[in-house]
């Protein structure tokens, strides 16, 4: 028999041709209720009776279930199929229940010290996106019957900077501008797409000439993060910009560097890459491609904008993910600290000590006001 006990919990483990089983049994309560529950696992893998499946090895998984599912059902795949690469090359050896929260747990830990191909310490936010793929493909293993419960159900994500508020001053956007010129000239309408429109990456990147209407002035997008299509309003600065490009034979805005090819979200870092060069001579430090939708999003704040003006023009599902972008500088919040100064003026409330406020066991008087 192989039952064990985990703190109050029983578990059986044991393998069978190469193949190992390894389940909770919450329900048992003594170490003979434990191997009951082992024996009739073994014979539902020997009879088959019960539909028992062998749990292929995660690397096995992601090639051939969880990749083949993302590409079908998330428009974030190539996200995904990158993301996946370094938690296969972490746990891929394993079976599926093998992988415990300890697995993921020591993963979560190592991948934080694990340089990118750029030569950085990957980020809060990146492992954590990293983790909802694991833990989504646990969930889909888990729906196939391949697994009990979702070991990532365990471990906590990391806590990430939810206080970035890194934007551009307009002194900095000139900066940029002044040198996107030359061999990164065709990044200066993706700039200014960004910081007038707030658009995201994706949404630039996946902009067709059908679906922007110079005669209203607007531009519709279709393919949002939200599922839901929204009207973004075009500047005349952007309507200069995109009057620049000219039409182009492939349809899209922005096409790739072949003919008749569009620059998917996923190749879209190569050419901001070339932009971080620009940075380093504008003198930008720590620049990255949302920044110039916080940027947007920050303008329309300070120029007054509430914050379902600026929802519905970022296309966020809830003004609660607005207030993330939006910083204390705007004009209403600025008014409503000059109020509250001005009522205390009038109340008569006094902050620092005078005279008259003296202790009046020693003769002085005490401010009500």
């Amino acid at each position: 028999m192989a039952v064990k006990k985990r703190g109050s919990q029983w578990y059986y483990d044991f393998k069978i041709r190469g193949a190992r089983f390894r389940r909770a049994v919450p329900e048992a309560r003594t170490k003979a209720q434990a191997e009951r529950a082992e024996t009739l696992a073994r014979e539902a893998v020997y009879n088959r009776r019960y539909g028992v499946k062998v749990a292929p090895k995660l690397a096995d998984f992601f090639a051939e279930t969880y990749l083949p599912w993302a590409k079908t059902n998330k428009r974030s795949y190539a996200n995904d199929r990158s993301r996946s690469k370094p938690i296969v090359a972490a746990l891929g050896r394993l079976r599926l229940d093998e992988v415990t929260p300890f697995h993921v747990e020591k993963f979560k830990r190592e991948r934080m010290t694990q340089p990118t191909r750029y030569g950085r310490l990957p980020s809060a936010v990146t492992v954590n996106h990293e983790l909802k793929i694991l833990s989504r493909a646990f969930t889909l293993a888990a729906d196939q019957g391949l697994l009990d419960a979702n070991p990532c159900g365990k471990v906590k994500r990391l806590r990430e900077d939810a206080d970035r508020n890194r934007y551009l001053t307009p002194e900095e956007e000139r900066r940029l501008m002044g040198v996107l010129t030359g061999p990164l000239a065709s990044l200066r309408p993706v700039v200014v797409l960004a910081v007038t429109t707030g658009m995201r990456r994706g949404e630039i990147y996946g902009l067709r000439w059908e679906q922007v209407d110079f005669g209203r002035g607007t531009i519709t997008l279709l393919q949002t993060k939200s599922g839901r299509a929204r009207v973004v309003p075009m500047s005349g600065r952007v309507r200069a910009e995109l009057l620049a490009l000219g039409p182009q034979t492939s349809g899209w805005v922005f096409p790739g560097s072949r003919s008749n090819q569009h620059r998917s979200e996923g190749h879209f870092r190569h050419p901001w890459g070339h932009c971080r060069r620009a940075c380093r001579e504008a003198g930008l430090d720590d620049l990255r491609f949302h920044d110039l939708r916080h940027t947007a999003a920050t303008r329309l704040a300070e120029s007054g904008a509430d914050a379902f003006t600026i929802a519905a023009v970022l296309g966020h599902s809830s003004v609660q993910m607005t207030a993330r972008y939006v910083h204390n500088t705007a004009p209403a919040t600025k008014q409503a600290m000059e109020a509250l100064a001005g009522y205390s003026e009038q109340t008569g409330h006094r902050s620092v000590t005078s005279v008259d406020d003296r202790d009046p066991r020693k003769g002085g008087k005490v401010m009500t006001g």
